[in-house]
This record gives structure tokens, sequence and C-alpha cells, in this order.
């Protein structure tokens, strides 16, 4: 990784020996007891998979922990800078000591910033954490987005995007959170104008398994048809614009319900041959079911 001015706690995650550079006294490593550390206040890491935690504690009971946690001295015991779900795991065990980094961290913004890199370097953090972290350093902490993309170097255009994240709505954060729902898909979702759109087609891609590139041409078809000039737009009430928005994202098009005194008719847009082909195949699909 290209050398960045990190500042020496940062630096040192890079180092070839962990955090080497950082450790008070140059001592390696210390075993600390268990009952002196407190969990990071700026815990980043929200989610914990019950699976590969078990696969961890199995791990640590075979073969002992191989990379010791890191921690700050705070008041008359000890605050995980990262490796709180190692320290839960040897808790779990009933150990009474715990290898442990002896970080020189002063302040909450820098304790922020080595957890977060830490986790991120070791990919546990999901990306609506890692929003999250960002968005935290940005409000509690007066970091600028350039200046978290230094931080983390990464170009500021993947923070501001990590951050929209968090407009998403929570159910569709919640799929981005357990993996079924993938960073790319979630940018996409983003380009939605309404929270109700963005429930649907995340409903599309979970149900069809849409690959992110289909999930955009889909929203790409499925853009706001302006109206033709000197034509007013009729005023439609909200079932039928419910029932074209459910339509347009379960075929794939432009959908358009147009009502009349006794009746009315559907119209849907194709955008090629190829499209006619795909939507013809859609119907039979369809017919056959029912």
């Amino acid at each position: 990784m290209k050398s960045k001015p990190l500042g020496k706690g940062l630096q040192a995650l890079f180092d070839e020996t962990p955090l080497s550079g950082y450790i008070d006294k140059g001592v390696s490593f210390l075993e600390v007891p268990v009952d002196k550390i407190k969990p990071n206040h700026l815990q980043p890491r929200e989610d914990v998979d019950p699976e590969s935690f078990e696969a961890l504690k199995e791990s640590i009971r075979q073969k002992g922990l191989i990379q010791p946690i890191a921690v700050r001295q705070v008041d008359d015991g000890f605050e995980v800078v990262a490796g709180q779900r190692r320290l839960d795991a040897v808790k779990s065990l009933e150990r009474s000591t715990i290898p442990a980094y002896i970080l020189d961290i002063g302040d909450d913004k820098s304790l922020l910033e080595v957890s977060l890199l830490e986790n991120i370097r070791r990919a546990d953090l999901n990306p609506i954490e890692v929003a999250a972290g960002y968005k935290k350093l940005s409000d509690e902490f007066g970091m600028t987005q350039q200046e978290i993309s230094d931080v983390f170097s990464i170009d500021r255009t993947s923070v501001t995007n990590m951050i929209r994240l968090l407009k998403l709505p929570k159910e569709i954060k919640e799929e981005v959170r357990s993996g079924n729902v993938s960073m790319g898909h979630a940018r996409a979702l983003l380009s939605l104008p309404s929270a109700a759109e963005q429930k649907l087609m995340t409903k599309k891609i979970l149900k069809e398994d849409l690959s992110v590139r289909q999930t955009e041409d889909i929203l790409k078809k499925v853009k706001t048809r302006k109206p033709k000039k000197g034509k007013t737009p009729s005023k439609k009430s909200s079932a039928i614009l419910n029932l074209e928005e459910k339509l347009m994202y379960t075929l794939g098009s432009q959908v358009r319900i147009k009502t009349g005194k006794s009746g009315g008719k559907i119209e849907i847009d194709y955008y090629s041959n190829e499209d006619l082909d795909r939507l013809m195949e859609l119907f039979s699909v369809i017919e056959n079911k029912y």
C-alpha cells in the first residue's frame, strides 16, 4: 500500500510487524486480564455472525489466539481498539487473560480511525457499518470527506457514496448489512426518488436475483416519462399510480394505465426487438403459472 501521512497509530497498522511502531515501551504484547478491558465505546462493528463467531471460538480453543488484540490504557484499565470479537470469544471460553498490544492513543478521533482501519483491513465491517463510521468522523469530529479519504486511502467520491447509503430505508439497509444486497445494488437504488420505489426495486432484486448491471438497466428504462408539450398530465388516483409503479418494476419497462368511464387500457413500452422478446417470454411464464 502506498505510504501516506496517516499518523503514528494508523501507519503502524500497515507496518510489516502490525502495530509495532505504536506500542508502549517497545513491548511486543502483554497478557492483559480480560476483566480489566472495556469495550470500545466507538466500536464500528454492529453485527456479529454467530457461525463465524463459533468458528473463531473453536480456532482459539484448539490453537490459541494467533493475533493479539489492540487496547489503549484508560483510567485503571484498558479499552479495546481492535479485536472486540476476539475478546468476546476468549471471555466465552472463560480464559482470564488475552494477549494485547498496548497502544498510545489519547483522543477518541484517533481511536475511531484506528478501529475503522483495522476492521476494514480485516474485512470485518459491512458497508453500512463503514458508512456509519465515516459519518461519525464527519459529524462528531469535524473531518471533511477529503480528510476521511486521505486517512483511509480511498477517493472522496467513494466516501460520499458510502455515507449516502445511510439515506436508504431501514429495511434496505438491513439487506445490505446481511449481504443480500450489494454495495453496487445499493448505489443504484439511491437513484430512485422515493423510499417506496427503492423498497419495491429491492424486492425485485431479491426475488429475481438481479445482478447490479441488470438492476441499472431496469432503472434506466423505468425513468419518469415527460408529458408531451401542450398536454396537461392527467390526475391519477394513488391506487392507479401505485399499480403503475408495481407493474413497472415487475416488467422492467415504463407502464401507463389510462382509465375511462367504462374501462381503460394499459400501455407497456419496449425499447428494442430483444426487449419485446423479453416481455413476451415473461408473459408466457405468467400464463403458464396461472
